[in-house]
């Protein structure tokens, strides 16, 4: 098994674990010596200790056999940094493995293409230049100044991987490249995270793969990216004139549920806009504060922000023969009778 070292590692990784952590997993039925040797490639396990690390790591023997076919580009940990280095490893590992077997599932599908989109195609000095990239792409997509419903799929149908994991919620996600050309974002659905969070979260990682700022803060250039991507700013003066003095919450709550995007997110957008000043901006900051609103706002947003291509692929797949039960129950990363049950549930 050419590849066992490194799939071990990755395995071991994905699941959060030290060395230690995995020999305590296995009741020291493998002495943390064998694992270092496994892992550098020394020594190879017996069946039967395969079968041990298997249902330790939960994959099946194949995940050891199959070749990595993703790389990514080196990521910015400055969005990773409220994590701990080994759910930061682990984040990396659980997105990687997903990615092999999207890419996997594609080319079994005949549905591999390059991108729709190309990386940093807008430079952009100024927050002026930020809002015309916004514009622009959004019109090169299609979207016009509609609310933009399941973002997710939006993206993925550009050609734009969205990866979704459960991890801290004090983590929201990232963006990254994969094998030099496929725009990824990786997105934290935990399930504390509320919509509105996940929805400026793709926006703004949408932005580090299209911006290319120049002088200008990169975070904050990709923040005004994103509230220009989720209201644009022709409807933001349609839906709140040029000029307010005031701003009713519930006016805010009707914004939020119509946009997706939080009532402290649409303050933000109509101060940037100079809709209201920077005193009625801290006035109302200072309001939500006082009812507690900071952190839990009112108002459910409608939707989801969920992709169904994988599935959808995988079904697809399935109805015309063209993979197997158990193939589609590994690709899913399910066990066959698990995954069984849900084409039950399905039907």
């Amino acid at each position: 098994m050419q590849n066992f070292p490194a799939r071990l590692k990755s395995a071991r990784l994905m699941n959060g674990m030290s060395i230690q952590d995995l020999v305590n997993r296995l009741d020291n039925s493998i002495s943390k010596q064998a694992i270092s040797r496994y892992e550098n490639g020394i020594m190879q396990p017996s069946g039967e200790n395969l079968s041990l690390l298997c249902k330790a790591l939960k994959v099946k023997p194949d995940y050891f056999e199959r070749e990595s076919s993703v790389e990514l580009k080196e990521l910015s940990y400055r969005k990773l940094k409220r994590l701990s280095a080994k759910e930061q490893e682990r984040v990396r590992e659980v997105a990687i493995d997903h990615l092999e077997r999207y890419l996997e599932l594609e080319n079994l599908m005949g549905e591999s293409s390059p991108p729709k989109i190309s990386l940093e195609q807008y430079e952009v000095k100024t927050f002026e230049d930020v809002e015309r990239a916004a514009e622009d792409f959004r019109a090169k997509m299609g979207f016009g100044d509609d609310p933009l419903l399941n973002l997710v799929e939006r993206l993925e149908e550009e050609g734009i991987k969205v990866v979704e994991i459960k991890a801290d919620p004090d983590f929201s996600g990232f963006a990254t490249v994969m094998n030099g050309e496929f725009p990824v974002v990786v997105l934290n659905v935990h399930p504390d995270i509320p919509l509105d969070r996940k929805r400026f979260t793709l926006a703004h990682e949408l932005g580090h793969l299209l911006l290319k700022p120049i002088g200008l803060d990169e975070e904050k250039a990709c923040n005004r990216f994103s509230g220009a991507m989720l209201i644009p700013q022709n409807r933001m003066r349609e839906e709140l004139l040029e000029k307010r003095h005031n701003i009713h919450v519930k006016e805010l709550m009707l914004l939020k549920q119509q946009y997706g995007m939080s009532m402290q997110a649409i303050l933000y957008r109509a101060k940037d806009l100079g809709i209201i000043t920077d005193y009625l901006f801290t006035q109302q900051m200072r309001f939500f504060s006082q009812m507690g609103m900071r952190k839990q706002e009112p108002g459910v947003i409608p939707g989801e922000e969920h992709s169904h291509r994988f599935l959808q692929l995988l079904l697809r797949g399935i109805a015309e023969e063209i993979i197997s039960t158990s193939k589609a129950a590994a690709l899913y990363n399910m066990k066959l009778a698990d995954f069984m049950d849900e084409l039950t549930k399905l039907n």
